[in-house]
């Protein structure tokens, strides 16, 4: 059985350290002390977060996720935060009358799934004009068990009315002392000038961590650990090509070393030529997408692309626009800003990586 997992949400025994990070959140939460947590995609934000409250939920906390991405107005938020909190709730016949004693002004359709589960649903704009009602029910329903909420992708607010749908927020959520919150999104620049802009609403109001990578030779050990129990000839340098090749990011580690397993499984045994192949065999399920997203570049902004492919850094100075034939750099930095809003690239400690390594991969080959 291949050992390695990714695209999923990931626990023990796929779940790699974190232990520190773990540990820090744990403890805020626990006070109530609401926490941004931001990272890159890939970086394993959500397998970390659904790890810990599992844990609090074995503590007795009531817990609930939502994630932003399905969340395109108003009137969806509260259907999924409404149906997120019966969800935790049982019964939910008691459930539906406890949430009524304290939601009034907005009412809510409810049908039942084939699974008999009620299903909800808000018909009218003009219900959800005052929603305090139901960011509220985390605080009023806490009388007997602390609730963590998580907001994924938390930076996707803008969506639904930008500052004003903000300032709802924050205007209920500030008097919520029996709740923990956890902030998280992957576009780090937006995410965080929620809660660092003075004239933002979320200003100063969580604690903000930063989830980096994982230690390198934790990263390599992980990988060579499963090959090694299952009797395949490998060393610690072939794991800790993978991880260079993957660039250390949790996601596509999990998705290298889950080829190579296939690719050396017949023969058990890893070498640089399975890991050449297994590679190969990557770039060529992705080949159609590859081509795609970067014929849908400008060529300025190819251009840009292929030369972070040899040098990460530098690249507004006058000796890189020289050295790899570039525009002004005013043309660069449009193009580099365009790479990063389509998450082609991100900006990680003053050099620019690529979010998928593989996509890299790709791109020295043409």
């Amino acid at each position: 059985l291949n050992p390695f997992r990714y695209g999923i949400i990931v626990d023990e025994p796929f779940f790699i350290d974190r232990e520190d990070e773990q540990k820090d959140i744990y403890q805020w939460l626990s006070t109530k002390q609401s926490i941004v947590l931001y990272s890159p995609r890939r970086y394993g934000k959500s397998s970390l977060i659904i790890k810990l409250l599992n844990q609090f939920k074995k503590k007795g906390y009531n817990t609930i996720y939502i994630d932003f991405f399905r969340v395109h107005s108003k009137e969806k938020f509260v259907e999924i935060f409404y149906q997120e909190i019966l969800n935790t709730l049982h019964p939910w016949e008691k459930a539906i009358k406890q949430i009524n004693q304290f939601v009034k002004k907005i009412k809510p359709v409810i049908t039942f799934g084939d699974d008999g589960n009620p299903l909800i649903s808000i018909q009218s704009s003009e219900s959800v004009s005052d929603i305090s009602e139901v960011f509220d029910l985390p605080q009023k329903l806490a009388k007997n068990k602390p609730w963590i909420v998580v907001f994924d992708e938390f930076q996707d607010i803008a969506k639904l009315n930008g500052d004003s749908f903000e300032k709802e927020l924050r205007a209920s959520l500030i008097h919520h002392d029996n709740v923990g919150y956890v902030f998280m999104g992957s576009q780090s620049n937006m995410l965080l000038n929620m809660f660092t802009h003075p004239n933002k609403a979320f200003y100063q109001f969580a604690k903000i961590m930063e989830l980096k990578k994982i230690s390198h030779d934790i990263m390599a050990q992980y990988v060579f650990d499963p090959f090694n129990k299952a009797k395949f000839k490998i060393k610690l340098d072939d794991a800790q090509s993978i991880v260079n090749i993957a660039d250390n990011i949790p996601h596509y580690v999990q998705y290298l070393a889950s080829a190579v397993w296939e690719t050396a499984f017949e023969k058990r045994q890893v070498n640089p030529k399975t890991i050449i192949t297994a590679v190969s065999k990557i770039l060529n399920n992705q080949l159609d997408y590859f081509t795609s997203l970067y014929h849908g570049l400008t060529p300025n902004q190819q251009k840009v692309l292929l030369a972070i492919v040899v040098e990460p850094e530098n690249i507004f100075t006058e000796n890189y626009k020289k050295k790899y034939n570039l525009s002004a750099v005013s043309t660069t930095q449009r193009a580099i800003e365009r790479l990063i809003y389509l998450a082609i690239i991100e900006k990680v400690s003053g050099s620019y990586h690529f979010s998928d390594p593989f996509f890299k991969e790709w791109l020295k080959s043409i």
